[in-house]
């Protein structure tokens, strides 16, 4: 045992020689110092899950429970029902033929573009729908019984708002994976006589597994981020509880430990998903195997498909970008001036500018780490793009704590600025854009990369006329991505947006707060059309190869 142990210490102590005599270098150096500085304010938040907290006590036995609670049944519910909703919508258009599939086939990812605080408020009067419910158990039952009712009710609304908008993340992944599995297998579980409901759960459902995984974290970790639709509905969860404990009781500690535990939770999260993942591999087609045979469907099971795929794209989209768009014209004369112009301009602007720091990071960190073979940059690479698994509102705090050491140290005022808030937002979405320009380059550049440096070019020579070429889909897809999480992020934006400048968010949600919610729906709207145009085109991509 002990002989095995020194062996084992030995071998890592020459990884780690060789890595630091032959691949630390200039590049390499850069990308690993970059992705320790990314990661920074959420190591600062978990450094603070030890620190002192005055009111820390009063807040684990008051509120703590009902925050760990709401989030769980939100994380919960949510997943679940976007999980039926995602693989259910994406097996009939992937593998069914019904009238409408090609329709709903690129239809059914329109709701990604609509932000879950503008569904919750598009669908602000769906719980006074239900008052008439809550007097009569009030007069016959007890005042406490419509209490409790009233709390639950919140939570299957909220679960269905979110879902609605959320399930394309599920939907997107899952398509591709049931389209690009071929027919092999499927014709050999027909020859052995199942029938194509066995086929899903036997063997399309298994070998798509890692994928709806995949699209499942990212619907766990939107809900977690969300703070605009859950302080809609007032759903107590640790989002907003943070924004609670820092703002409304000015307690900072207490928020800062708050948050500290939700980074806790989600890692658990993150390392569950790694577990459910563990030993499942992505099913590859061969170039020999022919495409997918979609089942025909009788009239009866096409009706009910139809059905299926109609109500998640019209209780998503279509309802909540028609009440908006009745809503905005009986406004928009009081809206529509030079300050909503303004308000575009700087939204767009912002976005732009972190779709474009955001890939440029990527790449960069992508490169290295591939190009160099470089495991201390991959190992910072995995830990600068964990933003994406953590609320906006955390990583502006981390900042934040961040910016006033650097002010004590410097006298450097950091808070307040847009290059803050463009950072962040870079930290935040960080991941969206690293993940298809990573994979873009495993799958078209290793080889080429090695072949060009037989030849002895420069690896920024590697880069610019090797890399970027191949990569220009993924670059493209990567900034559409980022720009769209940008237009629509909420909590993040909130905290450090600088004096007198807002969004078309921040002005959706100031206008909501202030009971003005047909107001609310022109800037809401305008984040909604321009979002829908990447969406659409990033679909396309996604479509190109399954077909």
């Amino acid at each position: 045992m002990a002989a095995s142990l020194v062996n084992n210490a030995q071998h890592r102590l020459r990884r780690l020689a060789r890595e630091f005599r032959f691949r630390l270098n200039g590049w390499t150096v850069a990308a690993v110092l970059l992705g320790l500085f990314l990661f920074l304010p959420m190591a600062e938040v978990l450094w603070h899950i030890t620190s002192p907290a005055e009111n820390w006590e009063h807040l684990r036995d008051t509120v703590l429970g009902r925050y760990l609670k709401g989030s769980a049944i939100l994380v919960v519910g949510t997943a679940g029902l976007s999980l039926l909703l995602g693989v259910s919508t994406a097996w009939l258009v992937a593998c069914c033929e019904f009238p409408g599939r090609r329709f709903f086939e690129w239809a059914l990812i329109l709701p990604l573009a609509i932000p879950t605080y503008i569904a919750a408020f598009a669908y602000f009067d769906l719980l006074d729908r239900l008052t008439p419910l809550l007097i009569w158990v009030r007069t016959n039952i007890s005042p406490e019984a419509m209490t409790w009712l009233s709390d639950m009710m919140v939570y299957p609304v909220t679960t269905v708002v979110l879902a609605a908008v959320l399930y394309p993340y599920v939907y997107l992944v899952a398509r591709a994976a049931f389209s690009r599995q071929g027919s092999r297998f499927a014709e050999a579980a027909q020859t052995l006589g199942h029938e194509p409901q066995s086929v899903f759960w036997r063997v399309a459902l298994p070998l798509a597994r890692p994928a709806i995984i995949g699209g499942l974290a990212l619907v766990i970790m939107e809900t977690l981020n969300d703070y605009g639709a859950v302080k809609h509905f007032g759903v107590p969860t640790f989002t907003t509880g943070i924004f609670r404990t820092w703002v409304s009781m000015g307690d900072l500690p207490g928020a800062l430990r708050l948050a500290a535990c939700l980074m806790v939770l989600i890692l658990f999260l993150l390392l569950l998903e790694k577990w459910l993942r563990f030993g499942a591999k992505f099913h590859k087609t061969s170039p020999s195997d022919r495409p997918f045979q979609r089942y025909p469907l009788g009239q009866a099971k096409a009706g009910l498909a139809f059905l299926c795929c109609l109500v998640p794209l019209v209780i998503g989209f279509a309802l909540p970008l028609s009440r908006l768009a009745y809503w905005a014209s009986l406004t928009a004369g009081k809206v529509l001036d030079a300050t909503f112009l303004k308000l575009t301009v700087n939204s767009i602007g912002v976005a732009t500018a972190t779709g474009l720091a955001t890939v440029m990071i990527a790449l960069f960190l992508a490169f290295t780490a591939r190009y160099f073979g470089s495991q201390a940059a991959g190992a910072t690479n995995r830990l600068a793009i964990l933003g994406y698994a953590v609320p906006g509102a955390v990583i502006a705090m981390g900042v934040l704590l961040v910016a006033g050491q650097v002010t004590q140290a410097t006298g450097w005022i950091l808070t307040g600025s847009l290059t803050v808030l463009v950072l962040c937002y870079v930290i935040r979405f960080l991941a969206v854009a690293w993940q298809p320009i990573d994979a873009g380059m495993e799958r078209n550049c290793a080889q080429l990369n090695q072949a060009s440096q037989t030849l002895g070019a420069t690896p920024a020579r590697s880069l610019f006329h090797v890399n970027v070429p191949l990569l220009r889909n993924a670059l493209i897809a990567g900034g559409l991505f980022v720009f769209v999480d940008t237009m629509k992020e909420l909590p993040l934006t909130l905290i450090l947006r600088p004096a007198e400048f807002e969004t078309l968010s921040t002005k959706t949600y100031d206008l909501v707060f202030q009971s003005q919610i047909p107001e609310s729906s022109v800037p809401a709207l305008c984040i909604i059309l321009v979002s829908l145009l990447p969406v659409i085109w990033l679909n396309r991509q996604m479509r190109a190869p399954e077909q």
